[in-house]
């Protein structure tokens, strides 16, 4: 079955809806002030079914030029378009501005009709169907087929529907697969049911009993208790579709225009960069304007920042990026209008090429090169460009977040080895994606902080070990980054740059060998510390030692920090002390603790250990930090859990 959308466009009074009706028996004026005026305000919606037993949905859509910008958000969502013409009126300026929009929103098929035949002769019509063919030359239109009808009358009707038929068959449905959206354009309450939305699906697939979200700074999460597709109850609706949905957990307040639909978060974003393009007539654009942005239902302030070129001319087209005043929920390839800051001319339009951009203060010829590309090569190599601009490893499904688009799409296009400059990775978190440019600087990152960790920590007989690495690079704590860490440092292993030693590395032409002078000044200063048992040295004599000894300030630092390291000192307030001695006297607290439930003094457990008052001090708070003891007031009580 098609999924299709068919839309009208043409001026104001030349028939547009009075032909729907003759097609469809459906009146889509159905508002009293559209009744009371005699033209289309609101979008009018109807069905047609096709003789092979499809049905398409049709949106009628505004001529006059006050309601331009619901013609665009009806225009958004049709795959083929009815442009209406009267033969008595001929071209008119709507005709025109309604073909530049259904040009810029990317419909590329369509059938003219040359509606009120009954009101001019042969001679008219004929004229007429000359201007017509006269105007849509150069167009997407101009091989279109042209049906001449009287809604009034019938003639022609039958014609036209055998042409809606023809045309249905030629066009293709919609992909039904990736991210379901649908921008909301009619929201009411059903007596019963509760709050019914209605819209056109422009993407995915979604089903009874789903749950869909409306999208805004904070989105709620609703369930799709029925819905209908052309007044009839459906299980589903697809891309294509016109659909009513009954949702649970929304109300009438909940709604504004513009909001979107979708059957997951997506990413919002106030910066979206694109193609854009100026209808000839309208004048230039500076490097800065400010514009209306209209895509579906959703219009907003916006202002435009030219990136290859100073000034847009008449009939240009360039690359911009644009300045939303509020959040949007864009997608790659969304078609776009923009109007003039008082929305009433249309200027022109375009394509969203990244939803996601980075803020282009500057404009590099790097980067205007880079947007080409996504212009000219699509979705891959926006895919590509993700990746290169995260600067780290991505999984598919961070990629797809970023860009508002599915897992299944960014898989499928790793399938097809067209992502260029990204190198492609198996994860315990799946597939994950990372830029050669990425690779290269942590390969230089691993190599750099290997030596540098060399340089401060001359006596470890370890190299650094992953956690170090990952701390000092700062890399994300999980699979997808630690496994392509070790492939690069694999890499490296391979080719002797880097050895290993019980997981943890060396630069390759790094024995691992302390130098011998060190080796003895690290035991001197490691036995005058145990020799000074309970007697806390201060930081002046261990200097004046190494100064005896002929060791520097900066190596006496580095002989602390690795006794320290190693755990064979301890660093208690800036002080100093064997593992011997805190050792010991912890050992002699837990077991005076585990007899005295009444806890202890500082003066009882100097005496218990036989030290002076700073030492026991410096002692006690150690045991506190690590959890040895708990202090309450003067007291000192065994851990619970430590005690046995």
């Amino acid at each position: 079955m098609k999924h299709l959308i068919m839309g009208t466009a043409g001026h104001v009074d030349h028939g547009k809806t009075a032909l729907v009706k003759a097609l469809t028996g459906i009146e889509c004026d159905s508002h009293r002030e559209e009744k009371e005026r005699g033209m289309t305000i609101h979008l009018g919606f109807a069905h047609l079914a096709l003789s092979n037993g499809d049905k398409i949905g049709i949106i009628d859509v505004p001529g006059h030029r006050d309601f331009i910008h619901t013609m665009v958000s009806g225009a958004s969502g049709i795959d083929f378009v009815l442009l209406v013409i009267a033969a008595d009126s001929g071209v008119m300026p709507q005709t025109r501005e309604h073909l530049q929009i259904m040009e810029i929103l990317g419909i590329k098929q369509g059938i003219v009709v040359l509606t009120k035949v009954d009101l001019a002769d042969d001679d008219l019509a004929e004229l007429c169907e000359m201007d017509v063919r006269e105007f849509l030359k150069g167009t997407f239109l101009s091989q279109a087929p042209l049906v001449k009808v009287s809604a009034k009358t019938g003639a022609g009707i039958e014609e036209l529907k055998q042409a809606i038929g023809l045309m249905a068959a030629k066009v293709d449905s919609r992909p039904a697969d990736g991210v379901f959206r649908m921008y909301v354009d009619r929201i009411f309450s059903v007596s019963g049911f509760g709050t019914v939305v209605t819209g056109t699906v422009i993407g995915g697939t979604i089903r009874k009993d789903d749950l869909v979200y409306l999208l805004s700074r904070t989105p709620r999460e609703l369930r799709v208790r029925r819905m209908e597709r052309y007044g009839e109850e459906v299980l589903e609706a697809r891309a294509g579709d016109r659909a009513s949905l009954n949702l649970v957990g929304l109300e009438r307040s909940d709604f504004e225009r513009g909001m979107v639909l979708s059957d997951r978060i997506l990413k919002e974003t106030t910066l979206i960069d694109t193609t854009l393009h100026i209808y000839p007539g309208w004048g230039d654009l500076g490097i800065w304007s400010q514009v209306v942005f209209h895509t579906g239902t959703y219009e907003e302030q916006a202002r435009i920042h030219l990136i290859n070129k100073d000034r847009l001319c008449s009939g240009e087209t360039g690359l911009v990026q644009i300045h939303l005043r509020g959040s949007s929920f864009l997608q790659h390839g969304d078609r776009f209008v923009i109007r003039n800051s008082s929305c009433d001319r249309t200027i022109g339009g375009g394509e969203v090429i990244d939803a996601s951009p980075l803020h282009h203060k500057r404009r590099p010829e790097r980067l205007v090169q880079e947007m080409e590309l996504i212009a000219q090569n699509k979705l891959h190599e926006l895919v590509s460009v993700e990746v290169r601009k995260s600067g780290r490893p991505m999984t598919i499904r961070e990629i797809a977040y970023n860009l508002n688009i599915s897992p299944d799409t960014v898989s499928n296009l790793i399938g097809t080895n067209a992502l260029r400059g990204v190198a492609v990775f198996k994860t315990k978190e799946g597939v994950v994606l990372a830029a050669q440019s990425c690779l290269e600087n942590l390969r230089q990152g691993i190599l750099k902080t290997v030596l540098d960790y060399r340089k401060r920590n001359p006596l470890a007989e370890k190299g650094i070990d992953l956690d170090e690495l990952r701390s000092i690079l700062r890399l994300e704590k999980r699979p997808a980054s630690d496994e392509v860490v070790l492939s690069m440092i694999a890499n490296l292993l391979e080719k002797k740059k880097l050895r290993e030693c019980d997981k943890t590395w060396f630069l390759f032409e790094d024995s691992g060998k302390v130098d011998p002078r060190i080796a003895r000044n690290v035991l001197l200063i490691e036995t005058y510390l145990k020799n000074c048992g309970m007697q806390t040295p201060l930081i002046n004599q261990i200097k004046s030692l190494a100064d005896q000894e002929g060791i520097g300030e900066k190596e006496l630092r580095t002989i602390l920090h690795h006794l320290t390291a190693t755990g064979k000192v301890f660093k208690i307030e800036d002080n100093f002390i064997h593992r011997t001695v805190v050792d010991s006297c912890r050992s002699r607290l837990v077991e005076k603790l585990n007899q005295q439930a009444a806890g202890i003094k500082v003066s009882d457990f100097r005496d218990l250990v036989n030290g002076n008052r700073k030492i026991c001090l410096l002692l006690l708070a150690q045991f506190d930090s690590e959890g040895t003891t708990v202090r309450n007031g003067d007291f000192r009580f065994l851990n619970p859990s430590k005690a046995h």
